[in-house]
């Protein structure tokens, strides 16, 4: 393990090849939280699942407005062909002759006495006058009947209004309720669709910025490569000045210090191309460079496949929006059923304004009204059964994801396993593989060895070293994958540190 000091020089060197490369200084050093708090801010596909989130919330209020009654105000003007009348003159024809009758041959008699001095001796008046009155009475009632107008006009033919109306639904077969239980499960299916979209942005983001991480330690290694090759130049160049060895041996020594060099500069150029991505995931300015702060990094151990399982089954956000989907065709299932009951309705109507309307139309009008549909060409029943369908379609899918993500969980698991394993092996390889470069470089310097040996045997020492930090990052990777798929991705920063945890630094130079 490095020392502090040790740390401190590699970061420079690492610092100094940015300025190389790029000609600027990185703008800043980001452990992977900060990453991860940056792209909740601002990646957007995050803030569209934030939004639609939002957006269900909105609907969920609107679904709630359905109990209440709907008030509104409408104007309406009318022109019809012709004006609305009642003709009552057959009315006025039938007892015109009657009262003329009566006014000219009538006898009448019990007519009281009018006159207040002589009514408290004669309370009645005779036949006579009885008469005369009454018959008068009569005929002025018949000039009043033939004078009448009998032909009214009940509505003109262009008249308007403005109006205020009121519906509130009583019944409505479960249809009011299947649609705000079906948006509190929209809701719920969105919260869900944000957590998938998180755990897949975990995922990415820990193959952009561990792959930065990767690119940058891969290219300490070929700096370290073509350091190494330079030195073994300079010895095969001594060794040929004083005889010990053929020209060959130098040439052989040249070239794989070329090859190293040009390695290390296609390793610096890929760091650019991997901190692109990462600069993409976190949208941040394409000119602002983003140094990874936390390193490469694999765990001593992880608790059995069994309590990842557990946890999917529990918390994975497929399984999640799969057990709401089947909510919602569970909610469908009971309103297409409510469809048999009958709609009941409370409406009214009051007039605030009008012009030439009926005198005889009232100023407001309430009521309530029922529609109940008896027999719609079997469609209901068709329905119905095509909703149970529904319900066995959602029942097999939900069986299929539950064997699927247990299968990938112990796929995950396993390879996890082996990348643990994998980097205990690479350490003894790298053991091995130091002390044989070891042995080679100092039987060349005593001219036993060719310089291809000493080449062959340092390429060893780096492509273990490379694959040694490919490891760390296929675990890096992977269990990003792994607690995603098992519901539990705010876990990954608690696996990144610790005790249980070993953390990769920059191979050392020999």
């Amino acid at each position: 393990m490095k020392t502090k000091k040790q740390l401190l020089g590699t970061l420079a060197l690492v610092l100094a090849a940015f300025v190389t490369v790029f000609g600027q200084q990185p703008s800043e050093l980001m452990t992977f939280e900060e990453a991860m708090q940056i792209m909740a801010k601002q990646n957007p596909a995050l803030q569209r699942a934030k939004q639609q989130i939002k957006q269900k919330e909105f609907e969920v209020k609107s679904k709630k407005g359905l109990y209440l009654p709907q008030v509104a105000v409408s104007a309406k003007a009318v022109a019809m062909s012709d004006m609305l009348h009642l003709d009552l003159s057959p009315v006025a024809d039938a007892v015109t002759p009657l009262y003329n009758t009566l006014g000219t041959y009538g006898v009448f008699s019990g007519v009281p006495n009018p006159d207040p001095a002589t009514n408290g001796v004669m309370p009645v008046l005779p036949d006579e006058m009885s008469t005369a009155i009454v018959r008068q009475k009569m005929l002025d009632a018949g000039e009043q009947v033939a004078a009448a107008e009998w032909d009214q006009v009940i509505q003109e033919k262009n008249f308007a209004t403005v109006t205020a109306d009121f519906m509130w639904p009583l019944l409505a077969g479960g249809k009011i309720n299947g649609a705000n239980q079906a948006a509190e499960v929209e809701l719920g299916l969105s919260k869900e669709e944000m957590r998938a979209t998180e755990g897949a942005m975990l995922t990415e983001l820990a193959s952009r910025y561990y792959g930065l991480a990767l690119a940058i330690q891969v290219a300490e290694v070929r700096k370290q490569m073509a350091s190494t090759m330079e030195k073994h130049y300079a010895d095969a160049q001594k060794l040929y000045d004083n005889g010990m060895i053929a020209r060959v041996e130098l040439l052989h020594a040249s070239v794989s210090l070329n090859e190293a060099k040009r390695e290390l500069n296609q390793a610096q150029r890929n760091i650019e191309i991997v901190r692109s991505g990462l600069t993409a995931t976190l949208l941040l300015d394409s000119s602002q460079f983003v140094l990874p702060a936390s390193k490469l990094f694999i765990n001593k151990s992880l608790p059995e496949v069994s309590w990842w399982v557990a946890s999917a089954k529990a918390e994975n956000p497929l399984l999640k929006q799969i057990e709401g989907k089947k909510e919602l065709v569970n909610i469908k299932s009971k309103v297409d059923k409510g469809s048999y009951l009958p709609t009941i309705a409370m409406m009214g109507t009051y007039n605030l304004a009008e012009k030439n309307l009926s005198p005889y139309a009232p100023d407001w009008v309430v009521g309530a009204g029922l529609k109940w549909t008896l027999f719609n060409g079997m469609t209901r029943r068709n329905t119905i059964k095509a909703g149970e369908t529904m319900k066995s379609q959602v029942a097999f899918a939900e069986q299929k994801a539950h064997a699927d993500i247990e299968a990938y969980l112990t796929k995950l698991y396993n390879e996890l396993q082996m990348q643990m394993e994998q980097k205990k092996e690479l350490e003894s390889t790298m053991e091995l593989a130091q002390e044989y470069y070891s042995s080679t470089e100092k039987a060349f310097k005593e001219g036993l060895a060719t310089s291809s040996s000493v080449v062959e045997a340092y390429t060893k020492i780096s492509q273990v070293k490379a694959l040694q930090l490919k490891v760390l990052y296929d675990y890096d990777v992977a269990l990003a994958r792994f607690v995603q798929t098992a519901g539990v991705p705010e876990q990954y920063i608690q696996l990144c540190a610790g005790e249980n945890t070993i953390v990769e630094t920059l191979p050392e130079e020999n």
